[in-house]
């Protein structure tokens, strides 16, 4: 298995040298937060929707006058719609014809914040996902386990001042974000058992969670975030609004941290390279590091062309010690993201994680994998997405104990926006699970190896 993870890198690696290459250009009417929520080492939200005016430029060249890009519409003397609407939505106004959202919704920004460069805002994601074996769960689909109905995945409030220095002088600012729901105890720092570990009510699948507060300083184009913040790792990210699918990769949810604790520093080296680097305190840790870990957590973006971007971070060091006093071993991680924008409409993404935990009492944990993403754009509105990885965790440490083995699954899904504030995701998935002899079935209760599954969920921006 050694041998197929090294050709595997290899294969990546090759990929990216032969110039397969996208930085993603013009996608930015989607349901979008503040540059601080997404992952700080490149710009996943691009691949919800693309703007307005890529799309009026496929306009039919007898139609010269385009409405302004944030409509959607082309302007005309008839009925004539942009091709990127049509037939999809024909809604005209003001002599437009074409997928107007409306204007987006804010929370009322008091004048003294306004004043500051203060922002509130937030969302709610609720929704519902089952499983066709009628088991009560869903098995280990990481945020979306829960199988017994209708869920309040997120409710979430932000308060930031983002920093903006445009390349000269200095700024400051600071970012705090508040959860509430299903998704509250898998954000927690449950890491050490610190901060706000155990913030849960009675119900056992909702809790609160705290994934994000942190000051940060900026001079020219240097930033340096410190205190409590989301990890450069990996594609996929905890806040709704900012993935494509309603259910997550296992790799997202099982190969890698979502929050650290500690100091980061970000270098925009020129328009196409950034690096960074910090030192926190392991993975998903409180303020007390109460394993007294001690890792260093860093990566490089580039910009290869105009449609090729390619992101390596990684994590590693002193995992120190859990609350049995044994070493929790040495950490090294990393992910590589190459993203390609194929066409117009058609965006490609290539991720590969690989992590190894060392150095134990027991011995060492391994675990890698492969996921391919696909994004279609059909227009403001409607978007489709695919989503297939392959993961191994060889050594049954990271999805279920003692299941040494090779995980798969194939997600299909919608992204349909009926407003700028709305975002409707529906998807179905296929898992199957290959563990060998001995293996334990991870679906149906513990009685099978594989899962059709389905739902959808519905995020309101505020």
């Amino acid at each position: 298995m050694r041998t197929v993870k090294w050709m595997m890198i290899g294969s990546l690696l090759g990929v990216v040298l032969t110039g397969v290459a996208t930085a993603n250009e013009g996608w930015a009417s989607g349901v979008r937060q503040p540059s601080s929520v997404q992952q700080t080492a490149f710009d996943y939200d691009p691949h919800l929707y693309f703007s307005a005016q890529d799309q009026a430029s496929e306009s039919p060249s007898d139609v010269t006058e385009v409405a302004p890009a944030d409509t959607g519409c082309v302007a005309d003397s008839g009925d004539v719609c942009a091709p990127s609407c049509a037939p999809s939505c024909r809604r005209c106004r003001s002599g437009c014809c074409g997928c107007d959202l409306g204007d987006p919704w804010t929370l009322p920004q008091p004048c003294f914040l306004q004043s500051r460069g203060i922002e509130v805002g937030g969302w709610v994601s609720a929704g519902l996902f089952t499983n066709s074996l009628g088991a009560t769960d869903n098995g280990p689909l990481g945020f979306n386990n829960v199988g017994d109905g209708f869920t309040m995945n997120q409710l979430w409030v932000y308060v930031e001042k983002a920093t903006d220095t445009r390349g000269y002088g200095a700024d400051i600012g600071f970012r705090f974000d508040y959860v509430f729901g299903v998704d509250g105890p898998d954000t927690q720092s449950f890491g050490d058992e610190g901060w706000d570990f155990n913030w849960n009510p009675n119900s056992r699948d909702y809790g609160s969670a705290i994934p994000q507060l942190y000051v940060e300083l900026a001079v020219n184009d240097l930033t340096v975030k410190l205190g409590h913040f989301y990890t450069l790792i990996g594609w996929e990210v905890v806040t709704a609004p900012d993935n494509f699918f309603y259910t997550h990769s296992y790799t997202m949810y099982y190969a890698e941290p979502f929050t650290h604790t500690g100091g980061l520093a970000s270098w925009a080296v020129n328009d196409n390279v950034t690096v960074h680097g910090g030192w926190t305190m392991g993975w998903d840790s409180g303020w007390e590091n109460l394993n007294d870990a001690s890792t260093f957590l860093g990566g490089v973006s580039f910009a290869l062309s105009d449609r090729t971007s390619l992101t390596w971070a990684l994590t590693s060091g002193d995992f120190g010690a859990g609350k049995n006093g044994l070493s929790e071993g040495d950490i090294y991680m990393n992910s590589i993201v190459l993203e390609h924008q194929l066409t117009q409409r058609l965006s490609y993404i290539l991720q590969h994680d690989l992590g190894v935990n060392s150095n134990l009492p027991g011995g060492d944990n391994e675990w890698y994998g492969v996921n391919q993403y696909l994004v279609y754009q059909l227009n403001d509105r409607w978007a489709g997405g695919l989503r297939f990885e392959w993961f191994r965790d060889d050594n049954g440490a990271r999805v279920i104990q003692g299941n040494a083995g090779d995980y798969y699954e194939l997600t299909a899904g919608l992204n349909y926006k009926p407003h700028a504030n709305v975002m409707l995701r529906p998807e179905i998935r296929f898992d199957w699970y290959d563990g060998g002899v001995g293996g334990g079935r991870p679906f149906g209760n513990g009685t099978r190896n594989e899962q059709f599954s389905g739902g959808f969920d519905c995020i309101v921006t505020f």
